[in-house]
């Protein structure tokens, strides 16, 4: 299942968009999706095998979960975001990390820094994935390790079939919304490798990581959505009115309906890599 997101009379791009969802979400975020998210921190970290003294780079860092966590460790911990009011939550949640505001695609530091660097589900939401992979391979040392978080695709991530299973039913998957990336790009395997392996990176290993969520009923399902995703609300929020009163009818009545509480897995991939010395 795939989502078309091209642009019809949009006058913003999807990076704005972006920006701007982030921008609005910062506060909100850690209550909802970032209770997944942060379940992810801890086995980043050690794919990359963060340790005390290690120089360490959280590309797209959010509310700072791993940079925080990395600092912890004893790591000299860096974290970028180009949202403002992340950088200002991340700040707030881990005053001893360092926080820059800055666009992965265009990372400021030098060539041969870190000693390791990840991304926690931010390539999907990036205009330019390659060029972000790319720009983590430059500021890595030789030897040093990258590894990035994404969802699994539709058919393995129950999230994802609800909620697009719904629109299907009652909406469209295709709106208009600004062009950007296949959310799910990243998703297979294989994808995944060949992007690390054009960048130049070798050694790369993906495998899975299922992490979980219990919403308590079927409107928490749809604060998540709303108050803590960027490009999932976009794609309900472009559905007609009525239309979009019945995919959030499926979601709560699908919710309620489950066993309780309801156990979400969230399946996800974690793909490793390192810099050739």
């Amino acid at each position: 299942m795939s989502v078309n997101t091209t642009a019809d009379n949009s006058t913003d791009t999807f990076k704005d968009l972006e920006l701007k969802g982030w921008n609005q979400k910062a506060r909100d975020y850690g209550d909802y999706v970032g209770e997944i998210t942060r379940q992810a921190v801890e086995p980043l970290l050690d794919a990359v095998k963060v340790e005390a003294g290690s120089v360490f780079l959280d590309i797209a860092t959010g509310p700072g979960y791993t940079a925080g966590t990395a600092q912890a460790r004893g790591a000299i911990a860096t974290g970028v975001d180009f949202s403002a009011k992340m950088i200002d939550e991340a700040s707030r949640n881990y005053a001893n990390a360092l926080f820059y505001e800055g666009d992965a695609e265009h990372l400021v530091f030098p060539s041969g820094f870190f000693d390791a660097a990840v991304c926690s589900f931010g390539l999907m939401h990036m205009a330019n994935p390659d060029r972000a992979i790319s720009e983590a391979w430059r500021i890595l040392k030789p030897g040093g390790k990258f590894a990035f978080t994404v969802w699994s695709p539709v058919e393995k991530h129950p999230f994802f079939k609800l909620l697009f299973g719904a629109i299907e039913r009652h909406g469209s998957l295709d709106v208009p919304l600004p062009e950007a990336p296949p959310f799910f790009r990243f998703s297979e395997p294989a994808e995944s490798k060949n992007v690390l392996e054009e960048s130049g990176f070798s050694d790369i290993d993906v495998s899975e990581l299922v992490l979980h969520w219990q919403p308590t009923s079927g409107q928490e399902v749809l604060d998540a959505i709303y108050k803590s995703t960027v490009r999932t609300a976009l794609l309900l929020e472009a559905q007609e009115e009525t239309n979009r009163e019945k995919i959030h009818s499926e979601i709560i009545t699908t919710v309620s309906e489950s066993k309780t509480p309801v156990d979400l897995p969230w399946p996800a991939l974690i793909a490793t890599a390192t810099k050739p010395l």
